[in-house]
């Protein structure tokens, strides 16, 4: 097969028009590939097509100003591809005399660009060995061996990142992995029925947004912004210096400190808008991090109540209830001595903590300060009055317009089929530097076979082939580092160069250290050792750059942990090798928890927290069991069979986990200071008063109070009647 040829520019896709860019890093890197020793810039032109031409341009100038402007061009034009090579994660480096001063000789060393030959430990004890070369410099690679508990935690926190639905991290867990498939056994790495399947929050950030500020994490630029403040219900101008990302009860937020406040804050990605870069002295950082700031520890989860920056108040609270949300909180605070049912909290916003004890139902209640309970007393008064005027109001009015911070109700249900696909010269590199491996052995290859194992489609990757070879204006004579052959279906390779993957990146070594994270709060601790071991593995293979270093959690995440790790475990092997598993279960509002038999089908993450779905004999029926109400799990030796028609998104509601037969529904209104909150988590539209009407499933009429009660007077239920006079009742109860 020719390689396509000038004079049949007219058969190639307009779409496809050619990226100098991304031809110039091909060339480039192929130059630097090739030499054992450094080179200098004058000697790299003679091999970059698009140096030469504006190299000899310059040459030929008449007047030496002009031939002046024309190299400062072109030698700019070289530093910008080495910044944005080393940014994409090439070791380029730049050799130094003796004396600490840069000679102007560059140099990529093999063993820092390829990644090692990867073997894998299978569990038999033999060792399985990849195809090795011994020729153009692969000899001199490394090996590193996976043990197999390893290499699956790998794919099981591959499986767990891709499940949190961002699309970046996505692209990085799964071009991770494609590097490492060369080698190991991970072509099955897909999300399992005993991964948890996440929900997604309707208002997802956008990908532009999250790459944006990616890019400004890790060249340390400042960042402005418009953003919604969903307490002033306005859209005001921000510039900020972004700390780090992190994931959090189903949405992304920048840590970043506000220049304008002068202060550290928050910012959910779904409430940015017109995102910019500081562009000036690019390739200078515009602050420093603090040395004290741990993105962890920052971005954990904490109460509302809990937040603030003035002193604490303590303050006392008696439990009289059993329920599980009652357990769970007293596992919160501190004991009270000689006082077995009272919890001493440190509080820094009282509104916050009262509305959180009435979510309780009565079961907690404020015993000092005096202030606080006169607080908690009134609030229970306001809220009684809501109910105490017989028959609700009639329906609001619904607003044509969707709620300010969320996508349109109609198009936020269902997200889109397509896979996200980065772009720009770099997202094209990548998907080249993926490509040559696979077929850099003068075969040729289905084109739609190679897409797919790249994880893109055959149109991209072949606008991709078409862009890097198609060469308008390259010199007679010069002959590609790397040659390209395409035809519409079928595409082969000639290269001595980029024949092995590149090494990991310091965003895919991130975005699998965060899955491997997220996997240790829901592992036993005697897992911890693999888990910790394959993260030095991923760590040995990620790209050396000069004064490299891997940044503290720029993907780091709190989830914060789903009940007892080791209840987790016994549901997920009984998930793995469907068996039947005993769980002691306490349902919401019952004082004791009572035994279940359950087949295990799925876990699914909704909101923060993990559910168990799976057959209850019991009930005879599908339900749903919230894994931090799990007080113990016994996996048991009878085994069962998933129905091949379970489906998970059958048990989904509006993008909730629920599933009870039968069930009651009850329609909420919540008032215009709170509904733009709800309507933004749920992708709903406000009334034109700017209050919200909702319909929400009941199973459990403890559960029901709980919900609305957290809200207090902003939140009244509108029906049924009997759920109605339920709360006044229970609402006198708490203010007597």
């Amino acid at each position: 097969m020719a390689p396509v040829r000038e004079d049949e520019d007219d058969d190639l896709p307009v779409v496809a028009p050619p990226n100098p860019k991304l031809q110039r890093w091909v060339d480039l890197l192929a130059s630097l590939l090739a030499r054992r020793h450094a080179v200098t810039f004058e000697e790299l032109v003679h091999d970059v097509p698009e140096y030469w031409i504006k190299f000899t341009e310059a040459e030929r100038a008449s007047d030496d100003v002009t031939k002046r402007k024309l190299k400062d061009s072109l030698k700019r034009t070289f530093e910008r591809d080495k910044d944005e090579l080393r940014a994409f994660g090439v070791p380029l480096e730049s050799e130094d005399d003796e004396d600490g001063t840069t000679n102007g000789a560059y140099r990529v060393e093999r063993k820092d660009f390829y990644l090692p030959y990867l073997c894998f430990a299978a569990p038999g004890g033999d060792v399985v060995q990849p195809r090795r070369s011994d020729k153009y410099g692969y000899q001199s690679l490394t090996s590193l061996t996976f043990e197999a508990d390893e290499l699956q935690a790998v794919v099981d926190a591959a499986a767990g990142v891709r499940g949190l639905g961002d699309p970046l991290l996505a692209a990085d867990v799964d071009s991770a992995l494609r590097k490492l498939a060369v080698d190991l056994p991970v072509d099955a790495a897909r999300a399992s029925a005993d991964e948890p399947r996440v929900v997604l929050s309707r208002a997802r950030p956008d990908a532009a947004t999250f790459e944006l500020l990616g890019d400004a994490l890790r060249r340390r630029k400042s960042v402005a912004f418009s953003y919604h403040a969903m307490s002033t219900d306005r859209t005001e101008e921000r510039e900020v210096e972004p700390y780090g990302l992190f994931f959090l009860s189903g949405n992304w937020y920048l840590a970043a400190r506000d220049r304008g406040r002068g202060e550290l804050r928050n910012f959910r990605l779904n409430r940015m808008g017109k995102v910019k870069v500081n562009a000036l002295k690019a390739q200078s950082a515009d602050y420093e991090v603090p040395a004290t700031f741990r993105l962890r520890e920052h971005a954990r989860s904490r109460h509302t109540w809990e937040l603030g920056d003035g002193d604490a108040t303590p303050v006392e609270v008696e439990f009289h209830g059993e329920s599980g949300a009652t357990m769970a909180a007293m596992r919160l605070g501190r004991a009270v001595e000689g006082s077995p049912n009272r919890r001493a909290f440190d509080v820094r916003r009282r509104d916050a903590f009262v509305r959180w004890l009435l979510s309780f139902a009565g079961e907690l209640r404020p015993v000092g300060p005096p202030d606080v309970v006169d607080m908690y007393r009134r609030e229970v008064e306001a809220t009684a009055a809501v109910y105490s005027y017989g028959a609700p109001p009639a329906p609001a009015s619904t607003a044509t317009l969707p709620a300010r911070g969320t996508a349109k109700p109609d198009e936020s249900a269902v997200p889109s089929g397509d896979a996200w696909q980065p772009k720009g010269a770099a997202a094209q590199l990548r998907r080249i530097l993926h490509l040559v491996p696979q077929i850099a052995d003068g075969e040729e290859h289905s084109l739609a076979d190679v897409a797919a194992r790249i994880g893109t489609t055959a149109e991209v990757l072949q606008r991709d082939l078409y862009s890097l070879v198609t060469r308008y204006d390259a010199p007679a004579g010069f002959v590609d580092g790397v040659q390209l052959y395409v035809e519409p279906d079928r595409v082969s390779a000639v290269s001595n160069h980029l024949m092995r993957p590149m090494r990991l990146t310091v965003p895919e070594l991130c975005a699998l250290e965060l899955g491997l994270a997220v996997l240790r709060a829901h592992r036993p601790p005697d897992e911890y050792a693999a888990l910790d071991r394959a993260r030095e593995r991923l760590r040995s293979v990620i790209t050396r750059l000069p004064a490299d270093s891997i940044p503290d959690g720029l993907y780091g995440a709190s989830l914060g942990e789903h009940g007892n790790t080791a209840h987790l475990a016994v549901v997920k092997e009984g998930l793995q090798q469907q068996r039947k598993v005993r769980l002691v279960y306490r349902r919401s509002g019952s004082a004791t928890p009572g035994e279940r038999i359950l087949c295990p089908y799925a876990l699914v993450a909704s909101n923060g927290m993990l559910y168990i779905v799976g057959y209850c004999e019991r009930e005879q029926e599908i339900r749903v069991f919230r894994m931090d109400r799990v007080e113990d799990a016994t996996l048991l030796g009878e085994r069962f069979e998933r129905p091949s028609t379970f489906s998970v998104d059958e048990v989904l509601q509006r993008g909730k986990v629920f599933n009870h037969a039968g069930s009651e529904s009850m329609r909420v209104r919540y008032s215009p200071r709170i509904a733009r909150w709800i309507a933004e988590r749920e992708g709903k539209a406000l009334a034109a008063d700017g209050s919200l009407e909702m319909e929400h499933p009941v199973a459990d009429g403890e559960w029901a109070m709980r919900h609305v009660l957290q809200y207090g007077r902003d939140a009244e239920v509108l029906a049924p009647m009997a759920l109605r006079e339920r709360l006044l009742d229970r609402l006198r109860l708490m203010g007597g």
